[in-house]
This record gives structure tokens, C-alpha cells and sequence, in this order.
């Protein structure tokens, strides 16, 4: 679930361009942010998942590449561990800690959506969370120029699929064999 300006909680997929989502700024700041785009939206997609349960029972689902943050850094769902400490809010006014308790792998795992605020940064299910799949900074770059064609009418809404600049750029990785080194 994700948290608009109006204080309504919706699930992710209900999302539309230019909604103003609960997002945060390098500070830790809570704010709200506008949907840019989407970069991913595949309601039926299966893939697997990694679940995160903290110390008070908060749970978190994501593909193994989706990034939050975890202390001051963006990682990869993946690479967290119990112990860590995850950067969450529970009523949309502050950040706070709040420690891994368990981590659980789920392959029967349906949806894939990945919306851009034009902050780079969005709230899920009160975790902070990046909007990219990798380098958080690199991510800021590359997906500059999509937020400035948003911002001029330019890119389309809701459409299902990978939208075709995230497509071009997982393409351009592959094809130069740098998805370990953007991915890790």
C-alpha cells in the first residue's frame, strides 16, 4: 500500500500518473511526490519475492532487485539481512528504525510495479524504498530526461508492460554484460 496526499491508502497498482505519493528526500524528510511514469506494470507477471518481517511484525514484500533503504544506504532486497535496520514510517510523519526480524523467499509471487516519483523515492507498506531496481544515483540520471517529458506531457500514463526507456536500459545492460556490477 501507498499513501497519497489525501491521506488514502491504495495498493500500488491502483497508482496513476500524477498522483502525489508519501516520498522522502535524501534528509530523511517525508514529503509527498508526484508520479512521473511508470517504469514497470505487469499486474500478471509471477516471479519470486523476498518478504521482510521486522521486529514489531511490520511485513514487506519485493522482487529481489527492488531497493530500500537500510540505514543511510539504498540496497537490494536481496543483499538485506536480519539484523539490519530498515528505515520505516507508520503514520506518514517520520522516518524511524526498525530492525529485520526475518527474511522469507516466495515464488508464487504475482504483479510487478514499479511507479516514478519524481523524487526517485517512494513509501511502501511504510518502508522507504528507491524507485529503481539498482543504483539509486545512477537511476536519478538515467531516468532524468523521462522526468522532464513527464513533466512536459509527454510520456504516457498507465499502460501495462515495461515502458519502453526502462526496457532500452535493462536491454543496454544486458547487451554490455554490466548487470552484475549495476545489480549488485
Amino acid at each position: 500500500m501507498v499513501m497519497l496526499e489525501s491521506g488514502q491508502r491504495i495498493p500500488i497498482q491502483d497508482v496513476s500518473v500524477g498522483d502525489r505519493l508519501l516520498s522522502f528526500d535524501s534528509s530523511g524528510k517525508l514529503f509527498f511526490s508526484e508520479v512521473a511514469m511508470w517504469m514497470d506494470r505487469v499486474p500478471q507477471a509471477k516471479h519470486d519475492l523476498i518478504q521482510i518481517t521486522t521486529q514489531t511484525g511490520k511485513q514487506f514484500k519485493a522482487t529481489p532487485y527492488h531497493m530500500i533503504l537500510v540505514g543511510d544506504t539504498f540496497t537490494q532486497m536481496r543483499h538485506v539481512k536480519v539484523g539490519d535496520e530498515l528505515l520505516l514510517t507508520d503514520n506518514g510523519e517520520q522516518l524511524h528504525k526498525e530492525k529485520v526480524n526475518s527474511i522469507a523467499e516466495i515464488h508464487d509471487g504475482i504483479g510487478v510495479f514499479a511507479p516514478l516519483s519524481y523524487e526517485g523515492t517512494i513509501i511502501v507498506d511504510g518502508v522507504a524504498a528507491s524507485c529503481y531496481a539498482f543504483s539509486h544515483r545512477l537511476g536519478q540520471i538515467v531516468f532524468a530526461p523521462m522526468k522532464l517529458m513527464s513533466r512536459l506531457g509527454v510520456v504516457s500514463g498507465k499502460a501495462d508492460g515495461m515502458h519502453w526507456y526502462a526496457r532500452m536500459l535493462v536491454d543496454a545492460v544486458e547487451a554490455l554484460s554490466m548487470k552484475d556490477v549495476l545489480l549488485r
